[in-house]
């Protein structure tokens, strides 16, 4: 029986919401990916790193935002004591703030030779999903707007990543990524669960009385998004709450532990239900996921998870973002 198992961030914990850097979303060595941790020694960095010579010095062209890199040109033994960064496009979108999140591509070159280490969005697969604010990356985002392209100089670790040495990153900030579903609300089956969302966009979900447990897994779109279709496979930013369908006590919940999270939409990585109720929708839609308890955990509900045997359980996700 497949578990619904959220997956793990381990290669970017600090910054990244893990969409494009795992599973070959992104091209090149993985290990220049933004994380909170590194083996070098340099202090990640807390404020917005200024330009400098270093910074002004990195050249760069190639359409904002396009599916291939941008040409990068820059000396050879390029370096920053403290990190450096100059704002290449300027955007005349919103600025980014600490605590939301966006969507970027970026290029991550060593510095010492020039040497492309990858590219997460650029070359191939989608833009990543990033945390602002804090510390390494998510520092420098929080000093961007929606439209700049940047291009950044320094230690690895002091700008956030994993991999050694100083390096050069040229980040294209696309998009604010929303915290909840902005599709459009849809009339609600009076059969199933109702669900109101708190202004924060939380989900509150009342099971009807005398609810049975349904003879196959029931999917309600909630509200109707118009972003890109989730296919088997896909990994998706989502908010989400579940609940059991007797009782409607709350097991797992996004909202609660204060963040969206990110997950692979396959039945190797979770439940059936799951996965039902959630191929072929749309990127920014609220979606009402009823399980059979076939389709959840059945007889083998995770170990301190609160979920009884043979549940039938009740999700509403939000997906904000696909990668």
């Amino acid at each position: 029986m497949k578990r619904l198992r959220l997956l793990p961030i381990a290669l970017v914990p600090a910054v990244v919401l893990g969409l494009a850097a795992c599973s070959g979303s992104g091209s090149g060595d993985a290990s220049a990916s933004p994380s909170a941790s590194s083996s070098a020694s340099a202090t990640p960095i807390s404020a917005c790193p200024k330009p400098g010579s270093a910074s002004k010095s990195i050249e760069v062209s190639g359409a904002f935002g396009g599916k291939e890199a941008p040409t990068v040109r820059f000396d050879k033994g390029i370096s920053a004591k403290t990190p450096q960064a100059s704002t290449v496009v300027q955007g005349d979108g919103a600025a980014l703030k600490d605590g939301e999140f966006a969507q970027v591509s970026y290029a991550v070159y060593q510095a010492k030779d020039a040497s492309k280490l990858g590219a997460v969005g650029f070359d191939q697969g989608n833009p990543q999903v990033l945390s602002v604010g804090g510390t390494g990356f998510g520092a420098l985002l929080a000093c961007t707007k929606v439209g700049d392209r940047v291009a950044a100089v320094g230690a690895s670790s002091a700008l956030g990543f994993t991999t050694s040495g100083d390096i050069v990153v040229v980040a294209d900030v696309l998009a604010k990524t929303p915290t909840k579903a902005t599709g459009t609300p849809q009339e609600q089956n009076p059969a199933l669960p109702t669900v109101r969302d708190k202004a924060d966009g939380e989900p509150e979900i009342t099971i009807p009385a005398g609810e049975t447990a349904p003879a196959k897994t029931e999917v309600e779109v909630l509200k109707q998004g118009d972003g890109d279709t989730v296919a088997d496979g896909d990994s998706v930013l989502v908010q989400y709450k579940g609940v059991t369908l007797d009782g409607g006590k709350e097991f797992d919940s996004s909202w609660s532990k204060g963040a969206p999270t990110t997950f692979t939409v396959s039945e190797g990585s979770l439940i059936k239900g799951f996965v039902t109720g959630l191929v072929g929708q749309k990127i920014g839609s609220q979606v009402l996921i009823v399980t059979t308890a076939e389709d959840a955990y059945g007889s083998n509900p995770p170990e301190g998870s609160n979920i009884p045997k043979d549940a039938s359980l009740v999700f509403v996700v939000d997906l904000l973002a696909k990668g």
